[in-house]
């Protein structure tokens, strides 16, 4: 994730993750995605490289005709340095096809999506309440444009804490849903993986109980700073602990969402970890 345009020309970028914490302008680095991976396609051939490591590293672009220069950073090539962790690189060639398809065998294929899922989606910050979502829909079919989904950023949750709902503001989501339904529109709900720690709050109460989430060396919690506040992260690598969070979607699909949009799974917080 970059704060620039599709194409990523000159320069330096570094491979953490780290959010703003609110707004950002171009040509900030990083943000709070980094994939590893650098696909080429070129009349030559297509190929991939997966540099294995999670550590903290960079990507060195240098554009120009290729042939020309010399060395590690000569016109037309790529520089990649981490700062330790394994040396271990997995590099897939042939045609394009063919190159996704291993890279898919490394990271397993995506299911199947629904048909409605292929359709054209409305996402964006700020939806506010239920009027302004029915507003936005009616002003599709005003204009006679297709629309499939609608989904809902973190402000429709209370406080900004996941698996919740703001009822002032969507007093009833499972009618909303219903009625949006009828029309062929679907919502899908934002899902963040970081529980607000505090007490009383019903998601972070259950993990706490169950042992769920990430701790550090000594056995304490590793806390950041989210969306909600301090914050704690379920440990994911734990069967265990995925099987935990999965029961909790129950609740989104009594509020009436045909899906979830997963966000910020890096994980991520807007402070150092362990220095809230």
């Amino acid at each position: 994730g970059r704060a620039s345009g599709p194409r990523l020309r000159d320069g330096v970028y570094r491979l953490w993750n780290t959010d703003p914490g609110g707004s950002f302008e171009p040509g900030d680095d990083p943000l709070y995605l980094t994939m590893p991976v650098q696909l080429v396609v070129a009349d030559a051939g297509t190929h991939l490289v997966f540099h294995d490591n999670s550590w903290d590293g960079s990507v060195t672009l240098r554009e120009g005709e290729e042939g020309a220069g010399s060395g590690h950073d000569r016109p037309g090539s790529c520089r990649t340095r981490m700062e330790g962790g394994p040396l271990r690189y997995w590099v897939i060639v042939g045609t394009p096809a063919r190159v996704l398809h291993g890279w898919t065998a490394l990271t397993g294929a995506p299911a199947v999506p629904p048909r409605w899922a292929l359709g054209h989606h409305h996402a964006r910050w700020g939806f506010g309440d239920a009027a302004e979502v029915r507003r936005v829909v009616a002003g599709y079919r005003e204009r006679d444009l297709p629309l499939s989904a609608l989904h809902l950023d973190i402000d429709h949750f209370a406080g900004h804490r996941v698996f919740t709902v703001d009822g002032a503001r969507f007093p009833d989501l499972p009618g909303l849903a219903a009625e949006l339904l009828e029309g062929g529109v679907r919502l899908v709900s934002i899902v963040d993986p970081a529980v607000k720690a505090e007490p009383g709050n019903a998601v972070y109460a259950s993990g706490a109980a169950e042992d769920v989430f990430v701790r550090d060396t000594r056995g304490r919690e590793v806390r950041g700073v989210v969306w909600p506040g301090e914050s704690v992260f379920p440990d994911f690598t734990d069967p265990r602990v995925r099987k935990w969070w999965g029961g909790l979607y129950a609740e989104r699909l009594a509020q009436g969402f045909s899906g979830v949009w997963h966000d910020m799974n890096e994980p991520v917080s807007f402070a150092a970890f362990g220095e809230t």
